[in-house]
């Protein structure tokens, strides 16, 4: 190449890397465009689902609050049938699965729901009385633990645990209140194992209630009436189970035919305290509920306490 030529190829190469340059650069601009496109999408996508899945929660807990309405209409004509409490009642029928839809909407929610007899259980509230704990009580809970095999320390602190949520004559509510037997778990060494095993024999109804002896487990039956042993509490409950359900308490001692176990005022053979457990599941949210009913003459059973 000529001397002369050199400028005029130097010249030429200049536009064309200048070219280059301004081809990269706008590929790099492109690409993260492209990625800033892609990432406000990916944001909008997320939060259209988490809308989505709200407005379905939010539908779901309406539809439950139907199912809780189902259980106190459910249980208000059971009172109007019938004078004794039994678990072959329609109320006692768990539902699995059931398919429902709200007005309007042509998507599917599945139901499921349980009404609990909470008068079948140990009622933590009679283990104190202003604050002071009831030795019959506390014998009560204590020959239960015993049962279940847990240790012997368990019974004593649930029941100062009880007392220090009441208020005393002389002294102030020294605890938060207790709902359920989950709120066990605020005891110092109050493990969740302990608290399980407990749950299916104990409840928290807030006044002194009677054992519903047509609907109570042997174990409680067994805890809850000094000198009946464990063995005859589950025949006379398997008895009981096969149809032949108690009329009165008087009934139910008689037929023990056990002279040494004495007649308790504290049995009976109805309930007004359940616990209603439901769950909605719609598409893909799940929500679910707890709520505690009490029944009274003249009306549906109220709600006092709902927990989702």
């Amino acid at each position: 190449m000529s001397p002369a030529s050199r400028p005029l190829a130097r010249h030429r190469a200049a536009p064309s890397r200048q070219r280059g340059m301004a081809i990269i650069g706008a590929l790099i601009v492109v690409a993260a465009a492209s990625v800033a496109t892609a990432a406000i999408m990916e944001r909008q996508t997320l939060l259209a689902d988490t809308l989505i899945g709200e407005r379905d929660r939010a539908q779901a807990r309406w539809l439950l609050r139907g199912g809780l309405d189902w259980a106190r209409v459910i249980l208000f004509d059971d009172m109007r049938h019938n004078n004794v409490t039994i678990k072959r009642a329609i109320w006692a029928q768990p539902i699995v699965g059931f398919e429902i839809s709200a007005p309007g909407d042509t998507r599917k929610a599945y139901f499921s729901g349980q009404i609990e007899d909470e008068q079948g259980k140990l009622n933590l509230w009679r283990l104190a009385e202003k604050g002071v704990v009831q030795p019959q009580e506390l014998a009560a809970l204590e020959r239960l633990t015993t049962i279940l095999d847990l240790p012997a320390t368990v019974a004593p602190a649930i029941a100062q645990r009880v007392a220090e949520a009441q208020a005393g004559e002389n002294a102030a509510q020294a605890a938060p209140g207790l709902r359920t037997v989950q709120d066990l778990l605020s005891i110092r060494d109050m493990s969740p194992d302990i608290v399980l095993a407990l749950a299916d024999y104990l409840t928290v109804v807030p006044e002194k209630t009677t054992i519903n002896v047509n609907t109570a487990s042997p174990e409680v039956l067994s805890a809850a009436i000094p000198g009946l042993d464990l063995a005859l509490a589950r025949s006379t409950s398997f008895q009981r189970d096969q149809g032949f359900w108690f009329a009165s308490s008087a009934d139910f001692f008689n037929r023990l035919n056990d002279p040494d176990i004495a007649a308790q005022n504290h049995v009976g053979v109805s309930s007004d305290w359940f616990k209603v457990t439901g769950e909605v599941s719609l598409d893909h949210a799940s929500v679910d509920i707890q709520a505690l009913l009490h029944r009274k003459a003249g009306g549906p059973p109220l709600i006092r306490w709902i927990k989702e």
